[in-house]
């Protein structure tokens, strides 16, 4: 497997059909997270600044797909867990880059019991490019796609579609792969993170992931890649945030987070290899430390 080849189960994504045309808005000289993604994904929704960003993250830190791919599987590991072992049926993920096989509504219908059907997920995002496409490809009634973000939590969650599709007295899975680690500090995401936490009912569980910056003291090198990392984003003029894994910690003050508590991705429920299933990549040891997550629960 090259380094920019995807498992099978997550290179279906634009396998078929031609690259889509940009919306009038778009700015083909600025990268976008999403289409980033959409790239290591093995989408079709990315173009020439794109792949430029990708190849020059590749360059200053080989394996950068590992995060993207890693965080994925993880996000697809949680979901499960959460409609098989605690009974959530209702999901908002904030912050959804664009639709690909593998999303979290398609792994929590196949998770639930087959005469359930009544899981629903619902997709927040604030780039009206990946809103436009979930609206467009979503054909299932149990997964809507809603404008909203972090760092308007109150506004999110109060907004006449998603309040008409969830029923926020019941939990919900609050699905944050990835997101905090593209919210500055001065944007204060963990005073967001809290909100959300005070708006949702009792049984609510949070999935986070969050690129680390592992400590210089001990791991001299991983330190040094992720200051090379977000060195890249910087200069392409995206937000991308590797924090300590204390601070990361402190997103979770308030949550009751579960075993085995803050730990690499990789580490969180690891599926075989084999049989390929959504979930069971397994990133190489070179930047495992770079990529943390936890379950937790009000």
């Amino acid at each position: 497997m090259s380094r920019f080849t995807s498992p099978d189960f997550l290179r279906r994504a634009g396998a078929k059909g031609t690259r889509a045309n940009p919306p009038p808005a778009v700015d083909l000289t600025r990268p976008s997270l999403a289409r980033l993604h959409s790239f290591h994904l093995k989408g079709k929704d990315h173009f020439e600044a794109d792949r430029e960003l990708a190849f020059k993250a590749e360059h200053a830190v080989p394996g950068f797909q590992d995060l993207v791919l890693g965080e994925r599987a993880f996000l697809q590991r949680a979901v499960r867990h959460l409609v098989e072992e605690t009974g959530i049926r209702q999901f908002v993920q904030i912050g959804c880059g664009l639709p690909a096989p593998g999303d979290p509504h398609e792994i929590a219908h196949e998770a639930e019991h087959p005469t359930a059907g009544d899981t629903r997920v619902v997709y927040a995002t604030d780039d009206l490019m990946v809103l436009a496409h979930h609206r467009a490809l979503l054909r299932d009634e149990r997964t809507i796609a809603v404008e909203g973000r972090l760092t308007e939590p109150r506004a999110l969650l109060s907004a006449a579609e998603l309040r008409g599709f969830l029923d926020l007295e019941r939990p919900v899975g609050l699905l944050l792969a990835g997101t905090l680690s593209h919210v500055p500090d001065l944007d204060a995401p963990g005073e967001h993170l809290a909100a959300l936490r005070d708006l949702l009912a009792p049984g609510s569980h949070l999935v986070l992931s969050h690129y680390c910056r592992p400590d210089a003291g001990l791991f001299p090198r991983d330190a040094a890649r992720a200051d090379q990392l977000e060195r890249v984003f910087r200069e392409h003029r995206l937000t991308g945030y590797w924090r300590t894994k204390d601070r990361i910690q402190g997103f979770l003050n308030g949550w009751d987070v579960t075993a085995p508590g803050l730990i690499e991705v990789q580490s969180w429920r690891t599926l075989p290899v084999a049989p390929p299933v959504p979930g069971s990549y397994q990133m190489p040891h070179r930047n495992r430390r770079l990529l943390v997550g936890a379950l937790a629960r009000i």
